[in-house]
């Protein structure tokens, strides 16, 4: 029986005095290289020309810009083979290479280290001859030179992912939807009932407290937490922080090793950190210093990225990598599956909306991988298996009593689909965690049941509720007709059989039970001066006292 363990190569770094750095490679049969000296190979300049070029070319790429990006496209492959030079440039070295390539199956490069300014170097840039080694089956990670062991994690089913969708008023704001969709997509591509997706919501430090606790005590333990924020890098500390919100959804710090003591609680196998454009831009790493401190926490694997990327690259990053992890690759691997769609799909778009123009951007070697110990897959190939072969294939949780869709009597989607209005979506989540009913207003056709359905479909989307139900007053429909439509939603075609005079209490009783959202349109029409009938402040206030 073949042997089932990666093949890993491991280079451990260390800085003199002086700022000069020495490495050796050891390989898995114990051999040890003689030390060698490393000259960082992208300096100052390089490396602020290539933050230029990933984070603010594609803002506003005149034709001066473009010229710029085109040279600096010129330097990439020039700075992957110094890159690779720096690490293999003795024959002592080239000979550990050889081995590394000529070894079958699974293939690890390690670079142990402690110093930010050598781990921030884009070693997946790493090219020999024959191009990128980060396509050619070699899983090139990073890792705190003398980290402790990795823990043995839990990995039985169903997989538990918790998101943390962090988007602060004062930080850029990027649309919340943008890689959570495909990744929840990915994720649906999994028999029902092997995963099971929690939101941390709202997204602050405390309620993630909360959940992580409540999980422990459960025994039921998170294998992916994912956040999608922003990040920011405490100069004082020289240190990475996350942002999540506070009460009034202000950007709230939280450091890398507050992060990484809660994380500990639960031995999480991977850490996911998504960066959106940040607000205060930094030349220093930022999620590339809140990983080291996640790894000393006890987490086993976290992917962050190098840069501030391009929405784009994160969705279908996002979307890729999840959809390989859920076939049972392991993180590296599937990592760089979804590296590998990133230089294949290189156009990024200059803004939203059909046929908008487009810049080529090669941006695959930002995601970066910090991991302790193995390389694991999260769902195992035997395991799904044993999963699909007994619980049945398509088997679906229904999603109410009545058996019928979670969205009921809602208008059919706008013709050219919905744009825009993500920052309204947000306003209205949030209005709802201190609220049991908000209004839209706004002058006829400006979009407000667009608005209305596309966050039904969103949340139901994302599980805040279990059903949406749509009620329009137009044509003055009055409060029976609101009770028939909650009712049978609810309830199906039993809620029609009920008596009367007992509608409307059950309709009450299924609206106060369920997670329901209910939406009334032309709800103005119920006003008395478009008909006799009672005042609605006394229709809410039977639904809602």
């Amino acid at each position: 029986m073949a042997d089932a363990t990666p093949y890993e190569i491991r280079l451990v770094v260390d800085r003199q005095e002086g700022g000069a750095y020495t490495a050796r490679w050891t390989e898995r049969d114990g051999y040890e290289s003689q030390p060698f000296s490393i000259v960082l190979p992208l300096r100052a300049q390089d490396t602020s020309d290539l933050r230029w070029y990933l984070e603010t070319y594609y803002q506003f790429p005149g034709a001066g810009d473009q010229v710029r990006a085109r040279q600096v496209e010129e330097q990439l492959d020039g700075w992957g083979r110094a890159l690779f030079d720096a690490l293999f440039g003795t024959a002592e070295c080239r000979e550990v290479y050889r081995n590394l390539m000529a070894a079958k199956g699974a293939r690890l490069l390690t670079l142990g280290a402690e110093d930010a300014d050598l781990l921030s170097q884009p070693w997946e840039m790493m090219r020999d001859v024959r191009g990128p080694l980060a396509f050619q089956g070699i899983t090139i990670r990073r890792q705190l030179k003398g980290s402790r062991a990795a823990r043995q994690f839990s990995l039985g089913l169903p997989l538990r992912v918790l998101l943390i969708v962090s988007r602060p008023t004062d930080a850029g704001f990027i649309d919340p939807r943008n890689s959570i969709a495909p990744l929840l997509d990915a994720l649906d591509g999994l028999p029902a009932g092997l995963v099971e997706v929690d939101f941390c919501d709202p997204p602050t430090f405390p309620r993630l407290e909360k959940m992580i606790s409540q999980a422990r005590r459960e025994g039921r333990p998170y294998h992916i937490v994912h956040f999608d924020g922003h990040g920011a890098y405490l100069e004082r500390t020289g240190i990475g922080a996350l942002a999540f919100e506070n009460d009034e959804a202000l950007t709230a710090l939280a450091p890398g090793p507050q992060l990484g003591d809660q994380l500990a609680k639960l031995e999480v196998p991977l850490v996911v950190l998504e960066a959106c454009r940040s607000s205060s831009l930094s030349d220093r790493p930022v999620f590339g210093s809140v990983a080291p401190a996640l790894l000393q926490g006890g987490v086993g694997s976290v992917i962050a990225f190098s840069h501030s990327v391009h929405v784009e690259a994160a969705r279908l990053l996002v979307e890729r990598f999840y959809d390989e992890l859920c076939q049972g690759l392991t993180v590296g691997q599937a990592l760089e599956e979804a590296r590998s769609c990133l230089h294949a799909n290189r156009a990024r778009w200059l803004h939203r909306g059909p046929q908008a123009p487009t810049v080529d951007l090669q941006d695959w070697f930002i995601p970066q991988l910090y991991q302790v110990g193995a390389d694991p897959a999260l769902i195992e190939r035997g395991k799904l298996q044993e999963w699909q072969e007994s619980n049945p294939v398509g088997a679906a949780p229904v999603p109410h009593a009545s058996g019928g869709p979670p969205m009921f009597g809602f208008p059919p989607p706008p013709i050219y689909r919905f744009h825009g209005r993500a920052l309204e979506l947000l306003h209205l989540e949030r209005a709802f965690r201190r609220h049991p009913a908000v209004v839209l207003s706004g002058m006829g056709g400006m979009g407000k049941t667009a608005l209305a359905r596309e966050a039904a479909v969103w949340w139901l989307r994302t599980g805040r509720f279990e059903a949406a139900v749509f009620c329009s007053f137009e044509n003055r429909a009055g409060a029976e007709q609101a009770v028939q439509l909650l009712g049978r939603a609810l309830e199906g075609d039993a809620f029609s059989a009920r008596p009367a005079e007992g509608q409307w209490a059950a309709a009450v009783d299924l609206f106060r039970s369920r997670r329901v959202l209910l939406v009334w349109d032309n709800f103005e029409s119920t006003l008395s001066q478009f008909q006799q009938s009672p005042s609605p402040q006394a229709f809410v206030g039977r639904f809602f006292e």
